[in-house]
């Protein structure tokens, strides 16, 4: 059962000004090679989108978001800092209702929560569900684009917020 959110005007300026943040700290920094820049929206519209979802999965699970950003030379230093509270991913969705479930994300006692804000002004949040991310990753299929390192999970396959304990 899908979960709206709908952001408060200081929650909103809150997680645009971080997703800008983001964008800034990787000014210049070239995408990944399997990115398929036709399929892609601008890269801050992206992080703010990202954002916005994990501040609206903090707010239905009632966990700490930091809204952390660092600079780029920091990246391995934080990189395994997971988005939400002590144990939670957040992926947001666009246009599949399949999400990315990453191998180097494996053992580390992940929970995959999946949510897709509301264009164009990303002021409401649907969380799909979630679910652990390593039976995510047993219940994904190969990617089209790193099937080796990154599977999609369907949202049908998600346990409803209603039945996440925190």
């Amino acid at each position: 059962m899908t979960v709206r959110i709908d952001l408060e005007p200081w929650e909103y300026e809150w997680a645009n000004a971080v997703g800008i943040r983001r964008y800034a700290e990787n000014w210049g920094k070239p995408d990944a090679k399997h990115y398929d820049a036709f399929r892609m929206e601008d890269n801050r519209t992206a992080q703010v989108a990202a954002t916005v979802c994990e501040l609206a999965v903090a707010k239905v699970t009632n966990q700490y978001w930091s809204g952390h950003v660092w600079p780029q030379g920091k990246h391995k230093e934080y990189k395994d800092l997971p988005d939400v509270g002590t144990n939670i991913e957040v992926r947001r969705i666009r246009t599949s209702p399949d999400a990315a479930v990453r191998k180097k994300q494996l053992g580390k006692g992940l929970i995959l929560f999946v949510a897709q804000p509301e264009p164009p002004e990303l002021r409401s949040v649907d969380i799909l569900g979630w679910i652990d991310h390593d039976e995510a990753w047993e219940l994904g299929k190969p990617s089209s684009y790193a099937p080796d390192t990154t599977r999609n999970i369907a949202s049908t396959l998600l346990k409803s917020v209603t039945e996440f304990n925190s």
